[in-house]
Order: structure tokens, then C-alpha cells, then sequence
């Protein structure tokens, strides 16, 4: 029988790590019409029912199969092959080892290392800025970036200072990371023991990184925007719910 659901609290954090892909799909209120009841305003949850209310939000939140299973099996195929480029056990496996060891944080933080702290841009840091941003392009891959847009996104990262910790974009990796493992599973390409075994090695990297889910989110944004090349205010809508929401796994998941 496989095992769909967290067996630790540290596995119900780590998939927590996720939440903003599951919201996507608007699951919050439904869940409070489940649990509403037991979150009375300014009322202390014993841990006997701060424990049934986890295990509520998990079946919307922790569960491997994010409560569809078989139902989206081909959906996530097709979304493993397009943007992924996965296709197997072998290639989903390389992703993830890809996402723990470098992600899109580590580009993000070389081409923040071209730049002052805060100030205007200099020339040869401009110069640099543009050559690690395109290194890794594949030959003959068209890049429609103006001497404007360099500067902007250069301006842009120098900005990140003031909301990022030493972090980074982490969260923005550790998220894919959690969510890729949900669709290699329903997928097929990954069986329960191996996504549970992927899922912990993900706790290493996060542990200690961020001292709130804010903090979480602020680095989850900024990846994303970066990843993107724009700002998404649904995104950012679904990472406020997730913070203010009386039923949002973060708010039962402390960072300390």
C-alpha cells in the first residue's frame, strides 16, 4: 500500500514548502468549511485538536497526490515533458538533484555578485552582469534584450537587498523541488518510498534558512519574478491567503 500522507512533522513542513501549488487551485476555503469550526478568533488549540486540524489540512496540503491521483496522471505527464523535459524515473531524479544542488538561485546569486550592494551600476559590472546572464544560453538561442532591459533587471536584483536574507531564492526552488516530486509521483516515474526519500533531502537545504513563512514568501516571489520576467499579482494573492488564511498550513508550521 503506498503511503500518500507525511508520517513526521518534519515531512508535513517540507511539503508545506509547496502550498503556493496547491492553493493555485483555490482549496483554502473549501478546507475551512471542513475545520472552521475548531478556529474560533483568539481561541488556543489544545494539541489534541491542533493535531486533527493538521491532519485535515494535510489530506489538501501534505498529500503526495495533492488529492487527485489517477485523475491528472496524463495532466502531469504532458506538464513533466513540456516544461521539465522530463520523461522517466531517470530524468525526473536529475531535475530534482539539479534543483537541490544549484536551481535558478544560483545564477540569481552570480549575477548578484556582479553588482554594488546599492548604487549606481558601473560599466564593467554591467559588462559582467550581461556575460553570466547569457552563458548558459544554448548556441543559437535568440536573446531580445536591450542595453535598457540589462540595466533594469541589474537594477532590479541590486533592489532584491532590501526584502531577501541570505536565502535568497531558495524558496522559489525548494517549492518547484516539492512540487515536482508530486507530479513525478502521480506521474509514475516515482514511487512513494522514493518521493518520501527525495522530499527529506530537501530539509538540509531549507532547515534554519528562513526565521518566518514571510520571509518564505518574499524569497518564493522574488524567485518566481526572476524565473518569469514579471510580477504575477494572482501569485502574490495566493502567497497573502496562504499567510493570513486561518486554515493555511502556515499557520500551524513554525520556521523557529
Amino acid at each position: 500500500m503506498q503511503r500518500i500522507l507525511p508520517e513526521t512533522d518534519l515531512e508535513k513542513k517540507m511539503m508545506s514548502l509547496g502550498a503556493v501549488f496547491v492553493e493555485e487551485n483555490q482549496v483554502l476555503d473549501e478546507l475551512f468549511q471542513v475545520i472552521g469550526s475548531d478556529l474560533e478568533e483568539g481561541q488556543e488549540l489544545s494539541p489534541e485538536t491542533k493535531e486533527q486540524v493538521l491532519n485535515e489540512i494535510g489530506e489538501y496540503f501534505f498529500r503526495l497526490d495533492m488529492n487527485y491521483g489517477p485523475d491528472i496522471k496524463s495532466d502531469c505527464i504532458e506538464i513533466l515533458q513540456e516544461f521539465w523535459a522530463v520523461h522517466d524515473k531517470k530524468s525526473a531524479l536529475q531535475n530534482l538533484e539539479n534543483i537541490r544542488t544549484q536551481g535558478h538561485r544560483t545564477k540569481f546569486n552570480v549575477l548578484k555578485s556582479t553588482l554594488p550592494s546599492n548604487g549606481k551600476i558601473d560599466i564593467a559590472s554591467m559588462t559582467k552582469f550581461k556575460q553570466i546572464f547569457s552563458f548558459d544560453f544554448a548556441e543559437g538561442q535568440e536573446l531580445k534584450m536591450s542595453d535598457e532591459d540589462y540595466q533594469k533587471l541589474a537594477s532590479w536584483i541590486q533592489n532584491t537587498n532590501r526584502y531577501l536574507n541570505e536565502a535568497g531564492i531558495l524558496a522559489w526552488d525548494a517549492a518547484r523541488y516539492v512540487h515536482l516530486i508530486r507530479l513525478g509521483f502521480i506521474a509514475g516515474y516515482l514511487t512513494d518510498d522514493e518521493a518520501w526519500a527525495e522530499i527529506l533531502k530537501l530539509a538540509p537545504i531549507t532547515e534554519g534558512r528562513f526565521n518566518s513563512w514571510m520571509e518564505f514568501s518574499q524569497s518564493f516571489l522574488i524567485g518566481r519574478t526572476f524565473w518569469s520576467g514579471g510580477a504575477d499579482p494572482q501569485v502574490k494573492s495566493i502567497c497573502e491567503r496562504l499567510l493570513g488564511h486561518p486554515a493555511s498550513p502556515w499557520q500551524f508550521l513554525d520556521w523557529t
